[in-house]
């Protein structure tokens, strides 16, 4: 069993708390968080010691051996609570986004590379049935070359917090995880984007949170992106609705179910792959592989920047209104 150290215990972080105590490759040597409240729930919840739960990280570091750190801090925070467990001698698997900024993103992943440590980011949504479903029916060719895609996202969450005082809370925050499936799914980075951010007249948020951008793949494939954090009525699930079309046929991805139509008139369901753990729990495993072979994990810091880029490049396009080139931004 490897030991981590657990930063951030509330929100997210309790969900992580549950994953690591059920994981049997991890066991939590501590918990830090600035909130007494919500290290006493989590500790309570686990039975962890309250002399492993710390309000301050350098001291936890200090005083816990342990092999990694997760990190289930706001963005904000990503920078200064990697690159201090890296400095320490930990591996590191955080909560996305990789950063607040590209900049700081950069400084994490080469800090990791420079020290020699392990950098992973916790995009979960790869890892799920209906994901590994569609990934592999385009990568065994059934599909044929694929041309385009489209993908429809509606939530309306009231969060509250920073999300809601973000300037793209919806782009910044939730949009990387459908720019990370779109590369896992059609396997090729995103290179160019255009795009156009809207502020609903509900809008609750400071920010904009409905925003269309138009996707162009190193491949050649190309995909329509909508979605909205403010939906009012009618909602996708949490991965969006989605819709390849290929040579032979067209493949839909929607309320989590995955069909396949050769045909106008005709679809035909897919099964779903056998996929025993999801999500969290499977990155928890991933991360212990990665660290146990010494391989690159498939979300690395460094494989997970084109993704962050991407977001950011969609913001560029909206408040530029022009085609911004994804490589403009990791110079």
């Amino acid at each position: 069993m490897r030991r981590i150290i657990q930063v951030g215990v509330g929100g997210m972080g309790a969900a992580w708390t549950n994953q690591v105590a059920n994981s049997d490759r991890w066991e939590a040597a501590a918990y830090v968080d600035t909130s007494r409240a919500n290290l006493m729930a989590a500790a309570a919840r686990h039975g962890m010691p309250r002399s492993r739960c710390y309000r301050d990280l350098d001291k936890a570091l200090l005083e816990v051996e342990a092999d990694a750190l997760l990190d289930v801090t706001p963005q904000q925070f990503r920078k200064g609570v990697c690159l201090a467990a890296f400095e320490r001698g930990l591996h590191v698997m955080s909560e996305k986004p990789l950063a607040d900024s590209l900049r700081n993103a950069k400084a994490i992943v080469s800090r990791a590379a420079r020290l020699n440590r392990t950098y992973m980011v916790a995009q979960n949504y790869r890892y799920q049935p209906t994901a590994q479903t569609v990934k592999r029916f385009i990568a065994a060719g059934r599909l044929g070359r694929v041309g385009y895609a489209g993908i429809t996202f509606h939530k309306g969450p009231h969060f509250g917090g920073y999300r809601e005082e973000m300037a793209y809370p919806l782009v910044l925050d939730m949009s990387i995880h459908h720019f990370d499936l779109v590369r896992c799914l059609l396997d090729a980075d995103v290179v160019a984007v255009q795009a156009a951010s809207l502020n609903a007249p509900w809008n609750w948020n400071k920010g904009d949170a409905t925003v269309m951008a138009q996707l162009e793949l190193a491949n050649g494939a190309a995909v329509n992106y909508f979605g909205s954090w403010v939906a009012a009525g009618w909602e996708t699930s949490w991965n969006a609705d989605w819709r390849f079309d290929g040579e032979k046929g067209a493949l839909l991805w929607e309320n989590d179910a995955v069909t396949f139509s050769a045909k106008p008139s005709h679809r035909r369901k897919v099964s779903l792959v056998k996929w025993p753990k999801s999500h969290q729990a499977y990155l928890l495993d991933a991360f212990a592989d990665a660290l146990d072979s010494g391989d690159e994990p498939e979300t690395s810091g460094r494989r997970n920047l084109n993704s962050l880029a991407t977001t950011y490049a969609v913001v560029r396009a909206a408040r530029q209104k022009r085609r911004v080139l994804v490589d403009e931004l990791l110079k």
